[in-house]
Protein backbone atom coordinates (compact mmCIF):
# COMPACT_ATOMS: atom_id res chain seq x y z
CA UNK A 1 0.00 0.00 0.00
CA UNK A 2 0.90 3.65 -0.94
CA UNK A 3 1.50 5.66 2.23
CA UNK A 4 0.25 9.44 1.52
CA UNK A 5 3.37 11.97 2.13
CA UNK A 6 1.71 15.78 3.29
CA UNK A 7 2.06 17.27 -0.07
CA UNK A 8 -0.42 14.52 -1.60
CA UNK A 9 -3.25 15.34 0.43
CA UNK A 10 -5.91 17.75 0.13
CA UNK A 11 -7.93 17.82 -3.45
CA UNK A 12 -5.49 16.19 -5.68
CA UNK A 13 -2.03 15.22 -5.05
CA UNK A 14 0.52 17.19 -7.49
CA UNK A 15 1.78 16.78 -10.81
CA UNK A 16 4.70 15.08 -11.50
CA UNK A 17 8.02 16.79 -12.95
CA UNK A 18 7.92 16.18 -16.89
CA UNK A 19 11.51 15.35 -16.55
CA UNK A 20 10.81 11.94 -14.83
CA UNK A 21 11.15 9.52 -17.69
CA UNK A 22 8.90 6.63 -17.60
CA UNK A 23 10.92 3.10 -17.53
CA UNK A 24 10.56 0.71 -20.50
CA UNK A 25 7.70 -1.21 -18.40
CA UNK A 26 6.37 -4.19 -20.57
CA UNK A 27 8.84 -6.99 -21.52
CA UNK A 28 7.59 -8.98 -24.83
CA UNK A 29 8.44 -11.97 -25.29
CA UNK A 30 9.72 -11.78 -29.23
CA UNK A 31 12.19 -9.25 -27.55
CA UNK A 32 13.57 -12.09 -25.26
CA UNK A 33 16.52 -14.27 -25.92
CA UNK A 34 14.36 -17.29 -26.19
CA UNK A 35 10.61 -18.63 -25.79
CA UNK A 36 10.77 -19.80 -21.91
CA UNK A 37 12.50 -16.88 -20.62
CA UNK A 38 9.62 -15.02 -20.11
CA UNK A 39 8.13 -17.77 -17.88
CA UNK A 40 11.21 -18.67 -16.26
CA UNK A 41 11.27 -14.73 -14.92
CA UNK A 42 7.55 -15.04 -13.88
CA UNK A 43 8.41 -18.44 -11.84
CA UNK A 44 11.41 -16.29 -10.49
CA UNK A 45 9.07 -13.61 -9.04
CA UNK A 46 11.44 -11.13 -11.73
CA UNK A 47 8.45 -10.45 -14.21
CA UNK A 48 4.14 -10.13 -13.69
CA UNK A 49 2.58 -11.45 -16.59
CA UNK A 50 -0.20 -9.72 -18.80
CA UNK A 51 -0.69 -12.19 -21.02
CA UNK A 52 1.01 -15.06 -22.64
CA UNK A 53 3.31 -12.97 -24.77
CA UNK A 54 3.54 -9.74 -22.49
CA UNK A 55 4.57 -9.00 -19.02
CA UNK A 56 6.16 -5.87 -16.86
CA UNK A 57 8.84 -6.32 -14.11
CA UNK A 58 7.92 -6.75 -10.33
CA UNK A 59 10.40 -4.03 -9.31
CA UNK A 60 8.61 -1.21 -11.12
CA UNK A 61 5.33 -2.70 -9.85
CA UNK A 62 6.35 -1.80 -5.88
CA UNK A 63 6.32 2.22 -6.49
CA UNK A 64 3.58 4.32 -7.69
CA UNK A 65 5.69 6.13 -10.46
CA UNK A 66 6.59 2.12 -11.77
CA UNK A 67 2.63 1.70 -11.69
CA UNK A 68 2.00 4.96 -13.73
CA UNK A 69 4.79 3.95 -15.99
CA UNK A 70 3.24 0.58 -16.58
CA UNK A 71 -0.63 1.68 -17.28
CA UNK A 72 0.40 4.49 -19.30
CA UNK A 73 2.52 1.63 -21.44
CA UNK A 74 -0.59 -0.37 -21.41
CA UNK A 75 -3.51 2.01 -22.16
CA UNK A 76 -4.99 3.44 -25.35
CA UNK A 77 -3.27 6.91 -26.01
CA UNK A 78 -4.55 10.06 -25.07
CA UNK A 79 -7.39 8.08 -22.53
CA UNK A 80 -7.22 9.11 -18.65
CA UNK A 81 -7.12 6.24 -16.65
CA UNK A 82 -10.08 5.50 -13.92
CA UNK A 83 -11.62 3.26 -11.97
CA UNK A 84 -9.89 0.32 -11.16
CA UNK A 85 -7.02 0.76 -13.23
CA UNK A 86 -6.24 4.23 -11.45
CA UNK A 87 -6.96 2.45 -8.00
CA UNK A 88 -4.32 0.05 -8.84
CA UNK A 89 -1.59 2.85 -9.45
CA UNK A 90 -2.53 4.24 -6.11
CA UNK A 91 -2.31 1.27 -4.34
CA UNK A 92 -0.67 -1.73 -5.98
CA UNK A 93 -1.87 -5.41 -5.71
CA UNK A 94 -3.00 -7.73 -8.27
CA UNK A 95 -2.85 -6.48 -11.95
CA UNK A 96 -6.79 -5.52 -12.90
CA UNK A 97 -8.47 -7.71 -15.19
CA UNK A 98 -9.87 -4.67 -17.15
CA UNK A 99 -7.85 -1.59 -18.74
CA UNK A 100 -10.51 1.29 -17.16
CA UNK A 101 -10.24 4.96 -19.55
CA UNK A 102 -12.03 7.95 -19.18
CA UNK A 103 -12.46 8.42 -23.28
CA UNK A 104 -15.38 8.83 -25.66
CA UNK A 105 -13.98 6.19 -28.13
CA UNK A 106 -14.77 3.26 -27.87
CA UNK A 107 -12.27 0.21 -27.75
CA UNK A 108 -12.90 -3.08 -29.45
CA UNK A 109 -9.69 -5.60 -29.41
CA UNK A 110 -7.97 -6.35 -26.62
CA UNK A 111 -4.78 -4.57 -25.15
CA UNK A 112 -2.63 -7.12 -23.17
CA UNK A 113 -5.08 -9.46 -23.65
CA UNK A 114 -7.77 -7.09 -21.27
CA UNK A 115 -10.99 -5.15 -22.26
CA UNK A 116 -10.89 -1.86 -22.34
CA UNK A 117 -13.22 -0.43 -20.31
CA UNK A 118 -14.69 2.86 -21.00
CA UNK A 119 -16.28 5.49 -18.60
CA UNK A 120 -17.53 8.48 -20.42
CA UNK A 121 -18.32 10.51 -16.98
CA UNK A 122 -17.81 14.31 -16.43
CA UNK A 123 -14.68 14.67 -15.68
CA UNK A 124 -13.38 18.23 -14.56
CA UNK A 125 -9.86 19.19 -14.32
CA UNK A 126 -10.12 19.08 -10.44
CA UNK A 127 -10.63 15.35 -10.63
CA UNK A 128 -7.65 14.44 -12.64
CA UNK A 129 -3.67 14.41 -12.00
CA UNK A 130 -0.31 13.17 -12.87
CA UNK A 131 1.84 10.71 -12.31
CA UNK A 132 4.72 10.64 -14.35
CA UNK A 133 3.11 10.83 -18.01
CA UNK A 134 0.22 9.04 -17.27
CA UNK A 135 -3.26 11.27 -16.70
CA UNK A 136 -5.31 9.33 -14.31
CA UNK A 137 -8.45 10.02 -11.64
CA UNK A 138 -7.01 11.95 -7.90
CA UNK A 139 -7.61 9.41 -5.10
CA UNK A 140 -11.24 11.33 -4.28
CA UNK A 141 -12.61 10.39 -7.82
CA UNK A 142 -11.21 7.03 -7.96
CA UNK A 143 -12.79 6.10 -4.71
CA UNK A 144 -16.38 7.51 -6.75
CA UNK A 145 -15.50 5.60 -9.42
CA UNK A 146 -14.71 1.75 -7.56
CA UNK A 147 -17.92 2.59 -5.37
CA UNK A 148 -20.07 3.43 -8.48
CA UNK A 149 -19.35 -0.34 -9.89
CA UNK A 150 -22.04 -2.97 -10.39
CA UNK A 151 -22.38 -5.65 -6.79
CA UNK A 152 -21.33 -8.84 -8.55
CA UNK A 153 -18.11 -6.53 -9.62
CA UNK A 154 -17.97 -4.91 -6.20
CA UNK A 155 -17.69 -8.11 -4.59
CA UNK A 156 -15.13 -9.25 -6.99
CA UNK A 157 -12.50 -6.90 -6.21
CA UNK A 158 -13.64 -6.15 -2.47
CA UNK A 159 -14.19 -2.57 -3.43
CA UNK A 160 -15.67 -1.72 0.04
CA UNK A 161 -11.80 -2.36 1.07
CA UNK A 162 -10.40 -1.08 -1.82
CA UNK A 163 -12.13 2.24 -1.16
CA UNK A 164 -11.72 2.53 2.63
CA UNK A 165 -7.40 2.15 1.52
CA UNK A 166 -7.25 4.63 -0.69
CA UNK A 167 -9.08 7.22 1.98
CA UNK A 168 -6.66 5.70 4.61
CA UNK A 169 -3.39 5.96 1.66
CA UNK A 170 -4.20 9.27 0.75
CA UNK A 171 -5.94 11.14 4.29
CA UNK A 172 -9.42 12.08 2.58
CA UNK A 173 -12.84 11.59 4.28
CA UNK A 174 -15.75 10.26 2.78
CA UNK A 175 -17.67 13.43 2.49
CA UNK A 176 -14.96 14.60 -0.09
CA UNK A 177 -16.54 11.84 -1.77
CA UNK A 178 -19.89 12.71 -1.07
CA UNK A 179 -19.06 16.36 -2.51
CA UNK A 180 -18.12 14.91 -6.11
CA UNK A 181 -21.13 12.53 -5.91
CA UNK A 182 -23.74 15.38 -4.93
CA UNK A 183 -22.66 17.42 -8.16
CA UNK A 184 -23.06 14.28 -9.89
CA UNK A 185 -26.26 12.76 -9.15
CA UNK A 186 -27.23 11.28 -12.23
CA UNK A 187 -24.39 9.07 -12.75
CA UNK A 188 -25.42 5.28 -12.25
CA UNK A 189 -25.64 3.19 -9.16
CA UNK A 190 -24.66 7.01 -7.50
CA UNK A 191 -27.78 6.39 -4.86
CA UNK A 192 -26.08 3.50 -3.54
CA UNK A 193 -22.95 5.01 -3.46
CA UNK A 194 -23.42 7.95 -1.59
CA UNK A 195 -25.44 5.74 0.82
CA UNK A 196 -22.07 3.54 1.42
CA UNK A 197 -20.31 6.95 1.84
CA UNK A 198 -22.81 7.97 4.21
CA UNK A 199 -22.50 4.76 6.41
CA UNK A 200 -18.31 4.84 6.66
CA UNK A 201 -18.57 8.92 7.24
CA UNK A 202 -19.33 7.55 11.04
CA UNK A 203 -16.50 5.53 10.98
CA UNK A 204 -14.02 8.81 10.51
Amino acid sequence: MVTATASMRGTAPPSIAKAIHAPSTVLRAHDLPGPMILHRLTLVGAVHKLDSANAYLAEHADTLYGRGAIVKSVAPGGTVSCAVSAAWVWLGGDFPKTIDVVSSSHFRSLTYGRKIRVFNRNTPPEHLTTIGQLRLTTPQRTACDIALLCDEESIDIRANEMVCALMESYAFRPTDCLHILAANRFWQNAPRARQFFSIIEHCF
